[in-house]
């Protein structure tokens, strides 16, 4: 009995001088301790889903003891319910509340609930929460087509259903085949709603298919698609337009009439009539839109008294560079009075900033005194006149003008007066000497898109005009063979027109118009734009490299620019397939290989990322390379700290130990 004390309490002495635990209370054991240990293996997770798995480990050995509690720990620090067996096997557990596409590491635990009892752990090993990229259940619709012309129309289309995104990105595929080979350009939808993009360059007497569609700005999830409609552009008219009979004329004014038959092409078009005492006419009404066929008409104020009058109706496209197209010339004669009659002769000694005005007073009638002037300005409205001038004969008069700003047209006319009737000359005109006073500029074409672009252009000076037109000229040859439609500005600014119906890959030439109120053009510069598609455009995702616990360089490789001189080019990365975080923005001139480097990752943790590129002025859609991963070093974060016995405990201990070998020697020594 002694001995065995002895040997046992020499254990212990062993036990504490080796650092292993030393507990008061001892299980029976079937053999001597540290014959067998425990030992167990973390086996792979099953059954995973977006928010649990389940748990599997093997317990190998119970080592000395009966029983042993097993359980797995997760790198976040947590551990999940225990188990009790008493015997080697299988055992799993199951893990909820997890997120989806997150990794997780767990390694299985086998450990004696006495104290001192082993503790054995298994390797660490990872699992991935599924990722389900859910179906979009966007509501999208084609509506009918609007304003079908021979060469354009309005695509329309109503997303009913925003499924559950905050933006989604409509457009329309179209094409006169079904499989619908063209694209318009984007729209951002905030909310359910109609919603239209206009297309041009289509062809006269042809049936066109278009569907709308819908997608939102995440990655994996397809677009959807409205029904597919059609549309059958008009025949290719032409604009065509009438001269009507006059009314209510008298010896100092007419109505005149006009018809405008077809408005061919277009959309609108402006009317007016030009007039005079002969078929040269020289004197014209002011333009009224029309946008429908139908009767315009207007009205002659000022003329002479017993005179015959040539009149006839003019129509021109609203859309710059269209072909003017008239009526036929017609007549009337205004009725006689015995009042006086004049009429406007040329202007003499015209310079830049002064002119002489002339006229002829043709008859005085019965008044004994007739005055005589001019109403002189630069339209029609005129606004100033000279001093009037008593003349008792008829004859010629005249009136030198000064002050007339240099490079403008001006327009004037004689008026007399005797016995309180009035007559007016016809209109004249004359330019003063001088540059014209506009100067205007082409700037660089911008939101270059597949079928679309932007064209600017500024007005640096507009002279002393109250107005002038501006548009541009554009086509695929420096002849260009296109124009937008006219725009008036009223003081120095730039201005942009949105051209639609290009061809992709294809360079455009275009030029910024301007043309003062007599007729004068002014011509900017020439410049050249090339279409672009982002479908042209290529890039890989490379292997990760120089990988740390902390730091990485994602690389990826640019294939192929398309048309486009640059383009932009980043990385999305993150622990989930949805990545989440970005790198800077590059900017790539040609293809070729790039990398950004990323910090701040955790150890122990695998990371997605993919390369991206983007063609700024294609449209901005973005293409994306294969999505790929890596893990960065170590174990990621542990389990938690163990309880370790204070040294104090140590030294009872072995205070208590050497007491009772001491006892136990003086006993034997009996």
């Amino acid at each position: 009995m002694l001995y065995r004390l002895s040997a046992a309490f020499c254990a212990l002495i062993l036990l504490a001088l080796t650092g292993a635990p030393v507990f008061a209370q001892v299980e029976p054991m079937p053999g001597p301790i540290g014959e067998e240990s425990i030992a167990v293996s973390t086996s792979g997770a099953t059954s995973v889903t977006e928010s649990s798995a389940v748990l599997n480990g093997y317990l190998g050995s119970i080592g000395p003891y009966s029983t042993v509690e097993v359980f797995f720990e997760t790198s976040d620090g947590q551990s999940t319910s225990r188990q009790t067996m008493s015997g080697p096997g299988s055992f799993s557990i199951g893990l909820s509340g997890l997120t989806s596409g997150t990794t997780y590491s767990f390694h299985a635990v086998a450990m004696s609930r006495l104290m001192g009892g082993q503790r054995a752990e298994g390797s660490w090993v990872d699992f991935i929460t599924q990722h389900t990229i859910p179906t979009a259940p966007i509501e999208i619709s084609t509506s009918s087509a609007s304003d079908v012309t021979s060469s354009t129309a309005t695509l329309r289309g109503y997303l009913s259903g925003m499924g559950p995104y905050n933006t989604v990105t409509v457009y329309f595929k179209w094409g006169n085949y079904s499989s619908m080979q063209s694209t318009t350009g984007s729209q951002v939808m905030y909310g359910p709603g109609s919603f239209d993009i206009p297309i041009s360059g289509l062809a006269p007497n042809t049936t066109y298919y278009f569907q709308a569609v819908a997608k939102p700005d995440v990655i994996g999830v397809a677009p959807v698609y409205g029904d597919t409609s059609t549309f059958y552009t008009s025949g290719g008219g032409t604009l065509s337009v009438s001269t009507g009979a006059q009314s209510g004329v008298t010896g100092t004014s007419a109505n005149i009439n006009g018809y405008l038959n077809s408005l061919g092409d277009y959309g609108s078009a402006y009317v007016w009539f030009e007039w005079g005492t002969t078929t040269a006419y020289g004197q014209t009404t002011g333009m009224q839109t029309q946008y429908s066929p139908g009767t315009f008409s207007g009205t002659l104020q000022g003329l002479n008294p017993g005179t015959l009058y040539h009149f006839r109706a003019l129509a021109a496209p609203s859309a710059a560079g269209g072909v003017t197209v008239h009526g036929f010339d017609a007549v009337f004669t205004t009725t006689s009075s015995p009042g006086v009659k004049v009429s406007t002769s040329s202007a003499s000694n015209v310079g830049q900033k002064s002119a002489t005005l002339n006229g002829f007073l043709t008859s005085t009638g019965s008044s004994p005194n007739t005055y005589v002037w001019f109403e002189y300005g630069t339209d029609t409205t005129f606004g100033n006149s000279t001093p009037q001038q008593n003349m008792t004969t008829p004859g010629n008069f005249s009136f030198n003008v000064s002050r007339l700003q240099s490079g403008f047209t001006y327009y004037y006319r004689a008026v007399a007066i005797g016995n309180g009737n009035q007559s007016f000359g016809q209109y004249s005109v004359f330019q003063t000497g001088g540059s014209v006073p506009v100067n205007i500029s082409t700037n660089p074409a911008s939101s270059v898109a597949t079928n679309m672009a932007t064209l600017n252009g500024f007005v640096s000076s507009i002279g002393n005009l109250p107005s002038v037109q501006v548009w541009f000229n554009y086509g695929t040859s420096p002849s260009y063979g296109k124009t937008t439609a006219y725009q008036t500005i009223t003081m120095p600014q730039g201005f942009s027109a949105q051209i639609t119906g290009l061809n992709t890959g294809i360079d455009y030439y275009y030029q910024a118009m301007a043309q003062t109120q007599d007729g004068t053009k002014v011509y900017g510069s020439q410049q050249v734009f090339s279409t672009v598609s982002n479908s042209n455009i290529s890039v890989v995702t490379s292997p990760a490299s120089s990988i740390t616990a902390s730091t990485a360089v994602v690389n990826g490789a640019m294939g192929n620019l398309g048309n486009t001189s640059f383009v932009q080019v980043w990385f999305e990365y993150g622990t989930t397939a949805d990545f989440g975080n970005s790198t800077d923005l590059q900017q790539m001139t040609g293809p070729g290989n790039f990398s950004s480097a990323v910090a701040g990752l955790a150890p122990g943790r695998t990371y997605y990322y993919h390369a991206v590129a983007m063609n700024p002025t294609g449209g901005s859609r973005s293409v994306y390379g294969a999505a790929t991963s890596f893990t960065t070093p170590g174990s990621g974060p542990g389990p938690g700290p163990t309880t370790e016995i204070p040294m104090f405990i140590w030294v009872v201990l072995g205070v208590f130990l050497i007491l009772i070998f001491v006892l136990i020697m003086l006993l034997a020594a009996r």
